[in-house]
């Protein structure tokens, strides 16, 4: 490496070196779990571009050590298994579709035990494979990252950028360390450069879903309720207004949920009014431990949650979903009393869900059959109810049969029932 190629390639290196220290100033000051992860990435990703970039074989007394050649063999499957584990992280794959958390599932967990593998192979062979397993990591993400932006999170459009930018700079870092002549000294400025934008760009994305994560959970805005922080009622009915359009676009279903709480007055003479605040405050952060950042929730009025919910599997997690978060939130609460003890309180509450189809349904009426499925729920076993949308009953969620997929459950649909109506659900004896 010559003298203009060092000032190149330290320049950009320093460039990512100071994105990585301000994630680790984040990582400082939000004192989160996803901000650590941030970091955790990002520092793969300067070493992946030290590594590669032959910027530590240039500063080493000894560049031609064998663990220099075993470290840029293992740092891209780590980078890309990392990457694929908090791309499922970030997205809320295991709440999105099934689709979506397998495959981030499967080619992280093939990327961290590939990478000891390749050192397995042929010494010709090993850095080639290395760098297979990190672009197909990388395109796996690039695609569902796009996928999720398509089903309406605006964040991921960010992500898929990033995945955009790192794809030539994975492909010209390997093409530098599998190819004796370097090329000119154009192109390696432009794979640098590369190096830096792509880092910063999903740094920024990383930042701002954390970001949005921590508002959910602790901002005071005048958008959110100032006892729970959800979303104000205002907000929820223009988000299924959205999702709607946004359904009836994609050919996709989701669920309203309504959370109901019954009689909190009566817990008033040992909590009081604030203890009241906090009770209301913790079932929301349970319920929406179980739906997730990527399904918005809001507070209809003081005693009912509305949670939108665009991101299910299939239809039978729809049954999964409600009894989750009916069974999470009867557990008891620890509360603070009158007298200043900690005592533990079970809220009376129930869960109703409804199908929710593309445009033409009203939504005052759909929040407002969410509610009433609701309260039916509070006389069943489970307390989570679904609308039968043919009978206009309220069913126990875990005797509803469902089908198998919304195409199987469209397609089954009476000719009354279709154009943004639900399918049936068979109803069993209690």
């Amino acid at each position: 490496m010559n003298t203009a190629e060092t000032i190149i390639w330290s320049a950009a290196a320093g460039s990512i070196g100071l994105v990585v220290l301000l994630s680790a100033a984040d990582a400082l000051f939000s004192r989160s779990r996803a901000s650590a992860q941030s970091l955790i990435y990002l520092t793969a990703c300067w070493l992946f571009f030290m590594l590669l970039s032959g910027l530590a074989a240039t500063m080493l007394p000894n560049p031609n050590a064998t663990w220099l050649h075993t470290a840029q063999v293992l740092i891209g499957p780590l980078c890309g298994g990392l990457g694929t584990y908090g791309a499922g992280q970030w997205l809320a794959a295991a709440r999105r579709d099934r689709l979506t958390d397998l495959s981030l599932r499967t080619v992280s967990t093939l990327c961290l035990a590939g990478g000891p593998l390749c050192l397995l192979l042929a010494p010709g062979l090993q850095l080639p494979a290395s760098a297979g397993l990190a672009v197909l990591s990388l395109s796996v993400s690039l695609w569902l990252a796009v996928r999720a932006a398509q089903q309406g999170d605006r964040l991921a459009w960010g992500l898929a950028g990033g995945c955009l930018l790192t794809l030539p700079l994975q492909l010209g870092l390997y093409w530098l360390v599998l190819n004796p002549s370097r090329p000119s000294v154009l192109l390696q400025g432009g794979v640098a450069l590369l190096g830096l934008l792509s880092v910063s760009v999903i740094a920024v994305t990383l930042w701002l879903r954390n970001h949005q994560d921590l508002a959910i959970r602790h901002a005071g805005q005048s958008r959110r309720d100032p006892t729970t922080q959800l979303y104000s009622s205002v907000v929820l009915v223009q988000k299924i207004l959205k999702a709607q359009r946004r359904l009836a676009r994609t050919r996709r279903d989701g669920a309203i949920m309504a959370v109901r709480v019954f009689e909190p007055e009566r817990l008033l003479d040992q909590v009081g009014q604030h203890g009241l605040n906090e009770i209301y405050a913790q079932l929301a952060r349970r319920m929406q431990r179980h739906t997730g950042v990527v399904n918005p929730a809001g507070r209809y009025y003081d005693r009912c949650f509305v949670v939108l919910i665009e991101s299910l599997h299939s239809p039978g997690w729809i049954r999964t979903l409600g009894l989750r978060v009916a069974s999470s939130l009867r557990r008891p609460l620890e509360i603070s009393a009158l007298n200043g003890e900690r005592i533990r309180i079970s809220a009376d509450i129930s869960v109703g869900m409804v199908h929710l189809t593309g445009a033409g349904r009203d939504v005052a009426q759909l929040l407002h059959e969410a509610e009433e499925m609701a309260m039916a729920a509070r006389s069943m076993r489970s307390r989570a109810a679904l609308l039968d949308e043919i009978s206009r009953e309220a069913v126990p969620v875990e005797n509803a049969q469902l089908g198998a997929s919304w195409h199987a459950m469209r397609s089954g649909r009476p000719h009354h029932a279709r154009n943004g109506r639900g399918a049936r659900l068979r109803r069993t004896p209690v």
